[in-house]
């Protein structure tokens, strides 16, 4: 109540000996009555207990697997600058000479002359080229004109785990990347223009972090048209005028027409103890994560709530020891 709700802290204490007080005489009536058979009921609540304790405990492990295995994109993602000359012809024209115009009309450059005997003038672009670091080769990356989310499962610095592994299968980076991770808010309903924080990574373009926060009642859809808005706003604050940011907003959009969902599959695996009593303890740890975790897993997935399409969702397998 005081979190949530930002009530004083007497509300809460009052507010949990009343109700209380009433479970209580609940809990009462029915202790007395389970030699008589409500001891069922009581055996349903425990069952339940114990199994959201456990989905929870494989959860966090889960979670600690992800946060533990983050990556720096500059540890494998490499890129080089490279400069293209062109020439195009020079257009000259001839200027009209006053009477008293000085005639002796010099290059002080010598470049600047060799470009006007051979009537051509060089133009200097450069092209940023990214490369996949594997540790044995550099593997060239193209850009696709497509949107991609990755969906981090826990909070920290570093991109996902499947960033990498999405990268070893496809050797190609969507034109736009944005690692998406949720915040549940105390709060039931988050309004829309509160919902998304948006940064740029600096480093590479083409490159965001964003964070989705909800309410614990809001249902989990992430909006593109809201994240999109954002990137382009970022992106004209990094400019000096609006025609250097308009080329790069219109590829933005355009990527965003295709956008995709990267969301990690987990192949979990119980990670062997060696502690005092491990052979029972690991047979015990195998049975609940591989045995049961997994395959509830497997049955039920993550995105089953989401509200996002299933031909936008791709799930990208990661065989996790935890």
């Amino acid at each position: 109540i005081p979190y949530v709700k930002h009530l004083p802290w007497i509300v809460a204490v009052a507010w949990f000996l009343f109700f209380g007080f009433l479970d209580g005489i609940f809990w009462g009536a029915a202790i007395r009555k389970v030699p008589h058979g409500a001891w069922v009921p009581l055996l349903v609540g425990v069952v339940a207990t114990a199994f959201m304790v456990f989905w929870t405990w494989a959860q966090g492990l889960e979670d600690r697997f992800d946060g533990a295995n983050r990556r720096n994109l500059r540890h494998f993602i490499s890129k080089e600058v490279v400069e293209t000359v062109s020439h195009s012809p020079i257009t000259r024209r001839n200027p009209r000479l006053s009477p008293n115009t000085d005639l002796d009309i010099t290059y002080g450059v010598e470049e600047e002359a060799d470009d006007a005997k051979s009537g051509m003038m060089p133009h200097i672009q450069e092209e940023l080229k990214l490369y996949l670091d594997t540790g044995d080769e550099k593997v060239p990356l193209l850009r696709m004109s497509t949107m991609a989310i990755f969906h981090k499962l826990s909070s920290g610095k570093g991109v996902p785990h499947t960033f990498y592994g999405f990268l070893k299968q496809w050797p190609a980076l969507p034109r736009v990347v944005v690692f998406l991770s949720v915040r549940i808010m105390p709060i039931a309903h988050v309004e829309k223009e509160d919902q998304y924080r948006v940064t740029k990574v600096r480093s590479l373009p083409g490159f965001y972090g964003a964070t989705y926060m909800k309410g614990y009642r809001d249902k989990f859809n992430v909006d593109i048209q809201a994240l999109v808005e954002l990137i382009t706003s970022l992106e004209m604050r990094s400019v000096n005028s609006k025609e250097d940011a308009a080329p790069v907003v219109a590829e933005i959009i355009a990527a965003s027409k295709n956008a995709t969902h990267i969301v990690p599959h987990y192949h979990v695996m119980a990670r062997r103890l060696i502690i005092f009593g491990a052979p029972i303890i690991n047979w015990i740890r195998r049975l609940f994560i591989e045995d049961i975790y997994r395959s509830i897993a497997y049955v039920f997935p993550e995105t089953v709530t989401w509200l996002q399409s299933a031909d936008e969702i791709v799930h990208v397998g990661v065989t996790a020891e935890i």
